[in-house]
């Protein structure tokens, strides 16, 4: 057994904390100085979540668990299901005791019950593992570990429904309501429905909100083909309008040939006035303004930004081969006032904060319907050609499914709800069919595929044989190079998921960057500090006294299992999921002016 003196025991516990603080402070920079965005965080969390984390848990479970384990894995999830009972009981009588507003009672139980059980331990003890404490062996082992408890996270949160404490929280308007706005605005409800292929198919609402955003370019479309203009078609990209005013557009059509053209142009554009300003006038206050709580971004780009156009109409498509575009714009619009804002552009405006976050992750309206840009359909939507000509791949790219298996904060009561609609009628008669569906649904997931896949493989030694070689595993013919057959799988997995700790690491300093506390709750201070003490002063005592009490039953000793009580007792001392700030951004609709749940939460999260 090793012997270490204190002072060796306290630098070895605080050097790998040291190299933690400085990856997560070099994502806050990043965030600071607008290099990571808020939507570039989420794409790189989507990759970690696809890509990264998957390569990672399949590599360290193949290469270090055996089927003796198997006991092991057993601890583990008991271990894990006794850390989220034990945080929802702390934040259940801190909730019962302390001050806490009645719009985050299920939001602090989500905050007590799960931990951030993934890149914080691996890479503490990845930390470890250089012979000191630990070997590079037992490191792995280690990572392994940790991986198992991280599938019983996603387990608990995904597919048993843990995201529903956050989502009970928020309180949409009702029907009533609805009708009430739809009465003052002239305007009908947004729907909740699901990518569309067809505009006909859409509410009037959508119809609406699609034909004004695409008037502009319609009528370009009418000026061309008036002119009878001839040539290859060619894409154009993403815009920004930027400095128009609704009722202010004139456009000025270049040598027009006839009368009749220039009179019909004109005709479009008092239609193309008054459609941008009835579109301004519906969506100005409540999305626009929304955005903008931020001091720190002025109305003109907040404008800017909440126009830009993620695909081109068929109008820019045409151009003539003699004439440039600029020829056939409204007059006061440029070419560069149509180009998108470029990423590195976005670094000269003041960094991100919380409201762009919300922006970017809610899921729901006002009325508790999913959000859908109806900006993403395209005018050629109700060409039959074009819906013909929608692949195979465009189909499952815009499944629920694709949503729910490669986001995190994705999913809501809704899709529970929803799953099983296409099993025939006597089985979705059972009422636990939609939870079954949603269950295995969300065992699809990558990460989750990757661990049952591992386990799998782990447990049955003829085929990790397969994949590598140690003292357990039958002896089968190699490859040419002396190695396992698909000893490759293991390389790709092993380069690739190495990247997952760093990037989840930088994420996280990313998050805590945009956060920001805003009014409290009166009082509530004292029930994030009262939690936050009960999380990582009181829970550690709990775990020591757990893995004391698994030795004492002679389920595991020092000698043998000191990495797996080693991390069953750092998990009891993680701090609340980052998940959690997501989850409650993708419920708060944008609309909303004071989030107080997302103010609970920043507040939480930077305790």
């Amino acid at each position: 057994m090793l012997h270490i003196t204190l002072g060796q025991a306290i630098w070895a516990s605080v050097k790998p904390i040291i190299k933690i603080y400085l990856i997560i402070g070099v994502g806050f920079l990043m965030a600071k100085m607008g290099i990571l965005t808020v939507e570039a965080t989420r794409t790189i969390s989507d990759v970690v979540l696809t890509v990264l984390l998957p390569c990672l848990s399949f590599n360290k479970i193949v290469a270090n668990i055996e089927d003796k384990d198997i006991k092991s894995v057993g601890i583990i999830c008991l271990s894990a299901v006794l850390i989220f009972v034990t945080g929802l009981f702390f934040a259940y009588m801190v909730r019962l005791f302390l001050p806490v507003p009645k719009q985050w009672y299920g939001g602090i139980l989500a905050g007590g019950m799960f931990p951030n059980i993934s890149d914080l331990p691996i890479a503490y003890l990845q930390s470890m593992d250089q012979g000191f404490i630990f070997s590079a062996e037992e490191g792995n082992k280690g990572v392994a570990n940790v991986i198992i408890f991280l599938t019983m996270f996603l387990i608990c949160v995904f597919n048993l429904g843990g995201f529903r404490l956050i989502e009970s929280d928020f309180e949409y308007n009702d029907n009533e309501n609805a009708a009430r706005v739809s009465e003052t605005t002239g305007t009908l409800p947004a729907t909740d429905t699901n990518s569309t292929t067809n505009n006909k198919n859409s509410s009037p609402y959508e119809r609406k909100i699609f034909n004004d955003k695409y008037t502009a370019c319609n009528s370009l479309t009418e000026a061309t083909n008036a002119s009878s203009i001839t040539s290859p078609r060619r894409s154009i990209g993403p815009l920004s309008v930027a400095g128009t005013r609704s009722g202010s557009i004139v456009t000025k059509p270049a040598q027009a040939r006839t009368k009749d053209t220039v009179e019909r142009i004109q005709g479009e554009e008092s239609h193309i006035a008054s459609g941008l300003n009835s579109l301004e006038n519906q969506s100005s206050a409540s999305t626009v303004h929304s955005y903008n709580t931020s001091e720190s971004y002025n109305s003109s780009l907040d404008t800017m930004r909440a126009r830009r156009i993620p695909s081109l109409p068929r109008a820019y498509n045409t151009v003539s081969e003699e004439k440039s575009l600029d020829e056939y714009l409204p007059g006061n619009i440029s070419m560069s006032a149509l180009e998108p804002i470029r990423s590195i552009d976005m670094r000269a405006l003041p960094p991100q904060d919380i409201h762009h976050l919300i922006r970017e992750y809610s899921n729901v309206d006002q009325f508790g319907h999913r959000r859908r840009n109806s900006s993403l359909i395209s005018s050629d939507m109700n060409d039959a050609h074009s819906i013909k000509s929608i692949s195979t791949l465009q189909t499952i790219k815009n499944a629920n499914l694709t949503r729910i298996l490669t986001s995190d904060a994705t999913v809501s009561k809704k899709d529970i709800e929803t799953s099983g609609e296409s099993l025939p009628k006597w089985v979705r008669k059972f009422p636990l069919t939609p939870l079954l569906v949603f269950f295995l649904k969300n065992c699809l997931r990558p990460c989750s595929m990757a661990v049952i896949l591992a386990l799998i493989i782990a447990f049955i030694p003829w085929l990790k044989a397969l994949f590598v070689t140690t003292a357990n595993t039958p002896h089968i013919r190699q490859a040419p190079d002396n190695a396992p057959a698909l000893s490759f799988f293991m390389d790709f997995t092993s380069y690739v998921g190495a990247a997952c700790v760093p990037f989840g690491l930088i994420l996280l300093g990313a998050t805590l960057g945009r956060l920001k506390i805003g009014r409290l709750y009166p009082g509530f201070w004292k029930a994030a500090v009262v939690l936050v003490i009960l999380r990582q002063c009181v829970m550690p005592i709990f775990g020591v006294l757990w893995c004391d009490r698994l030795v004492k039953a002679g389920w595991v000793n020092w000698q043998d299992d000191s990495m797996l009580l080693f991390v069953i007792a750092i998990s009891w001392n993680l701090p609340t999921m980052t998940t959690l700030i997501y989850f409650t951004a993708s419920y708060t609709p944008p609309e909303v002016t004071e989030p107080i749940q997302m103010e609970c939460v920043s507040f939480f999260l930077m305790l």
